[in-house]
C-alpha cells in the first residue's frame, strides 16, 4: 500500500474550476475505472507557488493505479469532457507526485491517539533525512516529535516515509491539522519549547554533530476544498 500526493497548477483564474472538475466531474469515471477513493482535496493558500491544488489517493499497489489511470486516459467519454472542460486552453499547467507510504511512527502514535477529527486548516510538513539515518528519524518521531506535536494542539492527520519525487528522498511527509492560523503559531511555537524535544536535539547535536536527525524542512498550508473529507486513518 501507498498513497499519493498529487500537486496541480492550474492555469490562472482557473483554481475553482479545477476543484470542481476533480471533486464532482471526474466522480464517476474514478468510480468506473477502480480509483480508491479520494482521502483529501486542497487548495494551497501558503508556501511554495499558488495556486496550488492537492489531493491524495491511497493505492493497493504500482499495478492498480497504472491500470486505473490506463483505464482513465482511453475512456473516449472522459476525454470528450476534458476537452469541454479545458475549453480554448489546458486548465492544468503542470502537477507534481509524490509517493508516499506510511511511516512505522504513525502506526505507533494512532494506537495510543484518538482519530483527529477534520480541521479547516491543514499543513504539509516535509523533512529530509540524512541516508542511513531513517530508523532514527523514525524513532524520534514515534518517541518525541509526534506526541510533543499533539500535545501542543496539532491534530496528526498522516505520517509517511517519502518514497518517489518531492523536495526530499529520503525524507518524511507530516499531514498536520490546525483551528486557525493563531493556533498553529502557538503551537509549534510550544513544540520547539517543549521538554521532550530541547533533550532530543542536545543528544542529537551531540551524536550527529550538530544536525538534528530530522532536516530543515518545507511546509504547504491548505485548506480543505467542499469536496475534501480527511480520512486516513483506516487502511481498508
Amino acid at each position: 500500500m501507498f498513497h499519493e500526493l498529487r500537486l496541480y497548477h492550474p492555469a490562472p483564474g482557473r483554481i475553482d474550476d479545477l476543484v470542481e472538475r476533480i471533486g464532482s466531474v471526474m466522480h464517476p469515471f474514478f468510480e468506473r475505472h477502480g480509483f480508491p477513493k479520494r482521502l483529501g482535496q486542497w487548495t494551497v493558500v501558503a508556501g511554495g507557488t499558488t495556486p496550488l491544488f492537492a489531493w491524495m489517493l491511497r493505492w493497493t499497489d504500482l499495478a492498480q493505479r497504472t491500470t486505473a489511470f490506463a483505464a482513465l486516459n482511453a475512456d473516449a467519454e472522459w476525454q470528450a469532457v476534458r476537452t469541454r472542460t479545458n475549453g480554448p486552453g489546458e486548465m492544468v499547467k503542470r502537477y507534481d507526485l509524490r509517493f508516499l507510504a506510511p511511516a512505522a511512527a504513525w502506526t505507533t502514535h494512532r494506537a495510543t491517539r484518538k482519530r483527529p477529527a477534520a480541521c479547516p486548516l491543514y499543513e504539509v510538513r516535509v523533512h529530509p533525512v540524512a541516508v542511513g539515518r531513517t530508523r532514527h528519524a523514525d524513532q524520534a518521531l514515534a518517541d518525541v516529535d509526534l506526541p510533543a506535536l499533539a500535545e501542543c494542539g496539532a491534530a496528526i492527520a498522516g505520517v509517511f516515509d517519502n518514497i518517489v519525487g518531492g523536495p526530499a528522498t529520503p525524507g518524511v511527509t507530516l499531514l498536520l491539522g490546525w483551528q486557525d492560523y493563531a493556533q498553529r503559531r502557538r503551537a509549534l511555537a510550544a513544540y520547539e519549547q517543549h521538554a521532550s524535544v530541547m533533550a532530543a536535539r542536545r543528544r542529537e547535536r551531540q551524536e550527529w554533530g550538530g544536525e538534528h536527525v530530522l532536516g530543515e524542512g518545507s511546509s504547504l498550508l491548505l485548506e480543505p476544498s467542499p469536496f475534501g473529507a480527511i480520512d486516513l486513518q483506516d487502511p481498508a
